[in-house]
């Protein structure tokens, strides 16, 4: 099994101890990959995103960053990913995220790398896509591209994945979990989640909370759930 990093979303200052614990879990002398295809071109363009990730990551000695869009997807094996350091998927929108996945099938992909050691960072529908289900992502993402199979990656155990998470949200997660029986991590900006042999980390500067039916659980950073 390899290793995985959710963010519950925010810029890159609120982000900044969760990407260092992703700078710290990887090869620093191979390139990272990054996919930015979440985003909507018609309002940031990929050029700008791949700016924006320089301007993250640079700081940390990682120079080497290769863009994949859409067309890159197509036909990729594991072969492929194996040479990079890890694999940054960026947020946007979650619903048309998937169907790219899983128009390319590279969902199958991302599974068999993860289980081969890989090391995956989900950045807001990034890391809702590594959920049991991505209807936790409705209330704040249109399905304009009409997706029907909701499914996503299953990599956090059972649990499906909230980000941007606040307070209010509560009753919208007892609704969803009325209807889809998952269990939710909820994931503030500023708060991230750790997945390795040890378990489930929260990282971060704010704590995670899980719903399972009634209950509500708080974990604060540097706990396990």
């Amino acid at each position: 099994m390899g290793r995985l990093i959710l963010a519950g979303g925010g810029d890159s200052e609120q982000t900044l101890s969760i990407d260092k614990e992703f700078v710290n879990l990887i090869n620093t002398d191979k390139p990272l990959l990054y996919i930015p295809i979440a985003m909507d071109t018609k309002f940031i363009p990929y050029e700008s995103c791949f700016k924006w990730v320089n301007g993250v990551f640079n700081s940390f000695g990682i120079d080497n960053i290769i863009m994949w869009t859409e067309n890159d997807l197509i036909n990729k094996q594991i072969e492929d990913l194996n040479q990079f350091s890890a694999v940054y998927i960026g947020g946007g929108n979650t619903f048309s995220l998937l169907e790219h996945f899983n128009k390319a099938l590279f969902t199958n992909v991302l599974k068999e790398y993860v289980e081969n050691e890989g090391i995956i960072y989900g950045g807001s529908a990034g890391a809702i896509i590594l959920g049991k289900d991505i209807g936790t992502c409705s209330h704040m993402d249109s399905n304009d591209v009409d997706l029907k199979e909701l499914s996503g990656l299953g990599l956090v155990e059972n649990y499906s994945i909230w980000c941007h998470y606040k307070i209010g949200d509560d009753t919208l997660i007892s609704t969803y979990i009325l209807e889809y029986k998952n269990p939710v991590i909820s994931l503030p900006e500023e708060t991230g989640l750790l997945l390795n042999e040890e378990g489930m980390k929260v990282i971060g500067e704010k704590p995670a909370f899980i719903f399972d039916g009634e209950i509500r659980k708080i974990i604060q950073p540097g706990h396990y759930c």
